[in-house]
């Protein structure tokens, strides 16, 4: 776009009749000689568009997702503390709390008898839209399948591709590639012997460097593994190292629901020392209340008795 300036005096002398400082403009008039704007071209928009959608997801979607997991957190963490607390009391505030809401709604007649808590609590958190809270129910019950604590819920739902993916398919296993990828370097960085072979048995060369092979070997009563055979396969690495990721989470899993049920024994453990501390409590008051109750007979008696004794004193005195 290019701007061009006329000056007054000049536009004065070609056009007389126009007075420009009389009436009161500007000595410099712009004028805009515009071009049209190039439109942008159909591969341009598809690049624009597949920004805006990055920016979309990156920003405004996983900002919604957050919050949304934020508030599915506390649903599952309340029907948990509802099922699961050591004390008998607050499981009751809960599922009563729970009862009353539901009433208040007008929810009752959406249940049916089998109808599971979970998913009445997220109906009293995300109203009267079925398909929504069929959708975060069934996503809650496979965390609570899996044994998911409440501050694991979020991860559990990124890594499993949210609460879509889980209600279309259950949270369905990484493919043996994925599971090889997530442990290779791990277990190539894990030395745990050295073996060398005689080149006339195992025809290694140079192309084998740096290459991860499978061993199949046999456990011996002495504790040696006897080497059977060697083979240089990718297929054969990737599904030893996808056998290793899933031995290494069952692991993990045992090791979790061990500590969990450690957790519970601890937690009754303790529930039944506070009960027989309150019982001895009780028992205690109760005693110190009878020592005392005692303790005030017996100064009464006391009292009475020396009364007697005074009034039998002072007759004695009058009779003598």
């Amino acid at each position: 776009m290019t701007n061009l300036i006329i000056d007054s005096t000049v536009a004065n002398s070609v056009n007389p009749s126009i007075n420009l400082a009389a009436l009161g403009v500007p000595s410099n008039v712009v004028v805009s000689n515009t071009t049209p704007a190039t439109q942008p071209s159909a591969f341009e928009q598809l690049k624009s568009l597949e920004s805006a959608r990055i920016s979309w997801e990156t920003v405004e979607l996983a900002q919604s997702n957050n919050r949304l997991y934020s508030i599915l957190k506390q649903a599952y963490s309340f029907y948990l503390v509802m099922k699961q607390d050591a004390d008998k009391e607050v499981r009751k505030a809960k599922l009563e709390a729970m009862e009353a809401f539901i009433a208040d709604k007008g929810y009752t007649n959406s249940f049916g008898a089998t109808t599971h808590d979970m998913t009445r609590v997220v109906k009293c958190v995300f109203g009267v839209d079925r398909r929504r809270v069929s959708a975060y129910s069934i996503a809650l019950r496979e965390a609570l399948r899996q044994e998911v604590g409440a501050e694991d819920l979020v991860a559990f739902l990124q890594d499993n591709g949210g609460v879509e993916q889980i209600r279309m398919g259950g949270t369905k296993p990484l493919s043996a590639t994925k599971r090889a990828a997530l442990v290779k370097a791990e277990v190539s960085e894990a030395v745990l012997n050295t073996v060398k072979f005689d080149a006339s048995v195992v025809s290694a060369n140079a192309d084998w460097v740096d290459k991860q092979v499978v061993f199949v070997a046999t456990y011996l009563p002495t504790g040696e593994f006897e080497v059977n055979a060697v083979i240089r396969h990718d297929g054969a690495v990737n599904t030893a190292l996808a056998a290793y990721y899933s031995s290494k989470q069952a692991k993990i899993r045992a090791d979790l629901k061990a500590d969990k049920d450690a957790e519970k024994e601890l937690a009754k453990e303790l529930a039944g020392q506070e009960k027989v501390l309150k019982s001895a409590t009780k028992k205690e008051q109760k005693l110190a209340e009878q020592f005392v109750k005692v303790q005030a007979e017996k100064a009464e008696a006391e009292r009475k008795a020396a009364n007697l004794a005074h009034v039998s004193t002072l007759f004695e005195e009058v009779i003598a």
